[in-house]
């Protein structure tokens, strides 16, 4: 077989037949998909492939900035294309990134364990084996049977492994100087997104959005009479943990960045931090103004310094939850944002109760169930492909029910690493501090898959964290 392969290869004629066969077939195939509206997104998907796949062999690290900025837009672009050819939950443009972040990542993995060209040791880290250790714990439950289908299990590779591979993609490609280009964009996505999410809940969705809305049935959009915002992304949570994400970004920037993010700063934190506010979701509102108080207080050069700022900020925050408690309005998100943030162990205002629950439900099943239901079981895939699918909304105890003890003991010890190395470096890098000040803010939720424009940073995020652990020091390795 191999001869005959290497006589074709080798004869011109056929060599060029074959290839004249191919494009007729796939030209015909294009034309014939283009007259059906139906097959317009996988059209889509495959010129996006087309794209793709040489970037990621030629110039890798521009192919995943131009992912970052396609999946903020993702919710936006599929929601536009019902009108022209419906919709599907099972939408090729949802697994683009995904499958070539996973293209990239096996590559990876075949060129360092099959083809054995290894890892330096003075290349590796501790938080590096760990995430290569959770890679392989959640490969091998794909195939566990107490999540139903096998498809579950692979439907969770998208949720679970891919962010992993962000991580590795992040430490082997990308620079400090390309995350702060990262950061800056992030930046300009949010103004946009939030200006467009105050657009949605003042003057209404537009009539694709309304149809969306109603297919899906997003009862959690609906507070009383008004509606949350979920501006060009898949869903309200993303949106509002990307503007949060921003938030940080600028929040650094206003302490420590040159004249330019400063006034950046000044102009557009007012407007992200209202935005934020009017998602009517407590949790991003607490966990960003822990960020921004311990990144005030990291910021300080001296131990007086570190105090001070300490006094100012609790005050400040004090202030701020005065304040609130005692703002009244007939805006329905209004209302429950104030009552919820007002009355955080009053069970008729806020949810704060039911969360802690769940995540403490999650991490008992972890427990007795020590071997893991199965990778997809906590995520989108198991709610679509199995009735048994279950999430308690916390990435630590999701990995606990999904990958049993062995994987929630690797992934705990990945976030405590990772968040030792961002402390320990934030002191003297103003990136890495904006690393730090997004991990505080968006704790509990690094692998939830559903974000996927924010996982997606998080992760490159870690992984360009990893690598100036290597190139500036500070962190002794083991």
């Amino acid at each position: 077989m191999s001869v005959l392969i290497h006589r074709i290869q080798d004869h011109r004629v056929v060599r060029w037949t074959l290839a004249l066969l191919v494009a007729v077939g796939g030209g015909y195939l294009l034309g014939k998909w283009s007259l059906d509206p139906s097959k317009i997104r996988l059209l889509m998907f495959g010129g996006l492939m087309l794209l793709a796949l040489p970037l990621a062999i030629r110039n890798p690290r521009v192919l995943m900035f131009s992912l970052l900025i396609y999946l903020p837009f993702l919710g936006f672009f599929r929601r536009m294309l019902i009108p022209v050819s419906g919709w599907s939950s099972y939408d090729p443009l949802v697994v683009f990134s995904p499958v070539i972040i996973l293209l990239m990542g096996f590559l990876w993995m075949y060129k360092t364990y099959i083809r054995r060209q290894g890892i330096n040791k003075e290349d590796d880290t501790y938080l590096f084996k760990l995430v290569r250790w959770m890679i392989i714990i959640d490969l091998l439950q794909v195939v566990n049977p107490l999540q139903g289908s096998i498809l579950t299990g692979f439907g969770g590779i998208m949720f679970y492994v891919v962010p992993l591979f962000w991580m590795v993609l992040g430490r082997l490609h990308m620079t400090e100087t390309w995350l702060r280009r990262i950061y800056g964009t992030v930046c300009v996505i949010a103004v946009i997104s939030g200006l467009y999410g105050l657009k949605q809940i003042n003057l209404g969705f537009t009539q694709f959005e309304e149809i969306w809305i109603d297919i899906a049935g997003y009862a959690a959009l609906i507070v009383g009479d008004g509606s949350r915002a979920f501006s060009f992304f898949t869903n309200a949570a993303e949106y509002t943990t990307f503007l949060v994400v921003a938030i940080v970004i600028l929040w650094v920037y206003l302490l420590r960045g040159h004249v330019v993010q400063k006034l950046c700063a000044v102009l557009f934190l007012p407007l992200l931090m209202y935005c934020v506010f009017m998602q009517s979701s407590r949790t991003p509102v607490i966990l960003t103004s822990l960020a921004l108080a311990v990144i005030t207080v990291m910021h300080a050069k001296s131990k007086m310094g570190r105090v001070l700022a300490l006094i100012i900020m609790a005050g400040m925050l004090a202030g701020a939850f005065v304040w609130i408690s005692k703002i009244e309005s007939s805006n329905e998100l209004i209302a429950h944002q104030v009552n919820g943030l007002a009355n955080p162990l009053d069970d008729e205002h806020s949810t704060a109760g039911i969360h802690v629950a769940m995540f403490v439900n999650g991490m008992i099943k972890g427990i007795t169930n020590p071997i893991g239901h199965g990778l997809g079981f906590t995520t989108l895939a198991g709610a679509k492909m199995s009735s048994s699918g279950d999430s308690s909304e916390v990435d630590l105890s999701n990995m606990m029910i999904s990958t049993g003890v062995i994987g929630g003991l690797v992934y705990g010890l990945i976030l405590l690493e990772t968040l030792r190395r961002a402390f320990r470096m934030s002191h003297h890098n103003t990136t890495v501090l904006i690393v730090f000040g997004i991990l505080i803010a968006t704790i509990g939720a690094w692998s939830n898959g559903g974000n996927y424009s924010v996982c997606a940073i998080i992760w490159l995020s870690i992984g360009v964290l990893d690598r100036l652990t290597l190139t500036q020091g500070g962190i002794r390795q083991t």
